[in-house]
């Protein structure tokens, strides 16, 4: 048997109605929907990138490197082809 933790949370009187309405639909109860619910929500975060808007709030840096970027590719191309 696993262990369990009892957790008592508060949520607005409509989010219970409806957690009470998709219960009663899917023939399963409150409690196990949560607990779906917060799994899915576990196991999505998980899969994250972590870099993934990690400059979100630098927009100016980001600018400034894409800005570099081009300008070092007009001097130097990514690739050189031999005889031209």
């Amino acid at each position: 048997m696993r262990e369990s933790i009892s957790l008592q949370f508060l949520v607005p009187k409509t989010v219970y109605q409806a957690l009470k309405r998709a219960a009663k639909k899917t023939n399963r109860s409150e409690s196990e929907l949560v607990l779906d619910a917060l799994r899915a929500y576990l196991d999505n975060l998980a899969k994250v990138d972590p870099f993934l808007g990690m400059f979100a709030n630098d927009a100016e840096m980001i600018d400034d490197v894409v800005t570099y970027a081009m300008k070092t590719r007009e001097s130097a191309p990514l690739r050189i082809h031999e005889g031209k």
